[in-house]
């Protein structure tokens, strides 16, 4: 045990641990802030679902309708830079799941 507690001095005096505590901490910050993102996205698929379902009859001119409004409403917050075109597809078809789940309860 001792020689592990040295070695972790020699490491934290060598500038080599804090440095490893800094990029450790970066890592994480990005990893929970995209997370929060993918939230976000996530929930404004399942309310542009919602409201194309309620103002529009079914199929592609549905589909159609909530991608434009989460392309949107991902302008508005200036973050369309952030997803790809793949990623508000993804979220529409999780968001069109999510609703049909909740249609059966």
């Amino acid at each position: 045990m001792d020689n592990f507690i040295s070695v972790l001095q020699v490491l934290w005096q060598s500038g080599i641990a804090p440095t490893l505590l800094i990029m450790l901490i970066g890592l994480l910050i990005a990893h929970f802030k995209g997370n929060q993102q993918a939230s976000d996205l996530l929930q404004i698929a399942y309310k542009a679902v919602l409201w194309a379902e309620k103002e529009f009859d079914g199929g592609v001119e549905q589909k159609a309708q909530a991608i434009n409004k989460v392309a949107q409403e991902i302008e508005k917050l200036d973050k369309a830079h952030v997803f790809t075109v793949k990623q508000i597809d993804d979220a529409i078809e999780w968001a069109v799941k999510r609703m049909k789940e909740h249609e059966g309860e």
